[in-house]
C-alpha cells in the first residue's frame, strides 16, 4: 500500500473511443474466446452449486437475475450476498460477464446474484439504477442476511454499484467498483452519453456528487492506463470521500485484463476486501469432517 492506496503493475490493450464499452481493436476473436473461457471455467466451478437461471425481479423481460448458492447449510441469519452488475456503457452487456467469477465468490460462502437490467437507449437513465434498487429489494426477500449485502460492478456497472451504495446505504454493506466513472461531467465522457443521460442528469448521476451522511465502505480498482475512464476520477473520488479506498493497477487497462498477473492480483485483493467487510459468519457444513465418538 502506498499513501493509502494499493498499487500493482504493466502494459494494456487499446480501447475504442466509445466511452465505457470495451472493444478490442485487434484480434476481434478475443472477446469470443474470453466468453468461451468464462463459460467453461464457470461450469467447472459451479459443480455442486445450486443455481437459478433468469429469475424475475420485475415485469420487464430484461429484469432478471441468475443466482448461485452453496449446496450446504445456510448461516442462521441467511447467506451474506453480493449483487454483480455488468458494464457495457449502460447500453449492452449481460450477467454472463460474471459466469466464471460468480461461482468463485459463491464458494466463499456467499449467495451471488448476477444482474440483467434495462438498457439504453430504449431505457435511458435512471432505468438501470431503478433496476439495481429493485434487485436489492428482491434479494432481501430471499434467504440472505439483509445486513450483509454487497454490490460489485465493472465500468458502468461500477457507477451503478457506487450510486446504489451512496443512495441506499442502509441496504448496502459495501461496494466494489472496477474501472468505474465517478464524474460523468468529465468532458471525455459527456459527448457520447447523450442517448443515456440528459445534460441535467450528468451531475446527479455522478457518484462523486452524491451527498451521503453515512456511506458504506467503497473500493475502487482502476488501471493507470485506462483510456476509457481516466484514473484521475477514481483518485479524486478517493480524495474527497474518506470511505473510498483505491487499488491502482499500474499500466492496467479498462477491462483490467492486462497486465494479466497484476490485474488478477488486484481482483483477488478486491475479493478479499469485500469478504472482510461482509464479516462472514460461521456456517455448518456437510463437508466438514466430523469426529467419531469414542466407544
Amino acid at each position: 500500500m502506498d499513501g493509502g492506496r494499493w498499487v500493482s503493475g504493466q502494459a494494456g490493450l487499446s480501447m475504442s473511443d466509445k466511452p465505457l464499452v470495451l472493444v478490442q481493436r485487434a484480434w476481434p476473436v478475443v472477446d469470443k474466446v474470453n466468453a468461451l473461457r468464462r463459460q467453461v471455467v464457470g461450469r467447472v466451478r459451479s459443480l455442486d452449486l445450486i443455481q437459478w437461471r433468469q429469475v424475475e425481479y420485475g415485469q420487464d423481460i430484461a429484469q432478471r437475475v441468475h443466482l448461485w448458492e452453496l449446496n450446504d447449510l445456510a448461516p442462521r441469519d441467511g447467506w451474506p450476498c453480493v449483487l454483480l452488475i455488468h458494464g457495457g456503457g449502460w447500453r449492452e452487456g449481460s450477467w454472463q460477464d460474471f459466469e466464471s467469477l460468480a461461482p468463485l465468490l459463491t464458494r466463499k460462502g456467499l449467495m451471488v446474484a448476477a444482474l440483467d437490467y434495462r438498457l439504453a437507449p430504449e431505457h435511458p437513465w435512471p432505468a438501470a439504477l431503478e433496476d439495481v434498487f429493485a434487485a436489492l429489494e428482491f434479494l432481501r426477500g430471499q434467504w440472505v442476511d439483509g445486513d450483509k449485502i454487497a454490490v460489485w460492478g465493472h465500468s458502468a456497472g461500477g457507477q451503478l454499484a457506487m450510486m446504489a451504495a451512496l443512495q441506499r446505504p442502509e441496504e448496502v454493506c459495501c461496494a466494489v467498483a472496477l474501472g468505474a466513472p465517478a464524474d460523468l461531467e468529465d468532458q471525455a465522457l459527456t459527448e457520447s452519453l447523450e442517448d443515456v443521460f440528459t445534460t441535467e442528469q450528468l451531475k446527479s448521476a455522478s457518484p462523486i456528487n452524491q451527498v451521503c451522511d453515512a456511506p458504506p465502505p467503497i473500493l475502487q480498482v482502476h488501471g493507470t492506463a485506462d483510456k476509457v475512464c481516466d484514473i484521475a476520477q477514481a483518485r479524486q473520488h478517493a480524495a474527497v470521500r474518506t470511505q473510498v479506498e483505491l487499488i491502482e493497477v499500474l499500466d492496467g487497462d479498462h477491462g483490467l485484463r492486462w497486465p494479466p498477473v497484476t490485474a488478477m492480483r488486484a481482483r483477488r485483493k478486491a475479493i478479499d476486501w469485500m469478504v472482510d467487510k461482509l464479516d462472514m459468519p460461521e456456517r455448518g457444513s456437510k463437508w466438514r469432517p466430523r469426529k467419531k465418538g469414542r466407544r
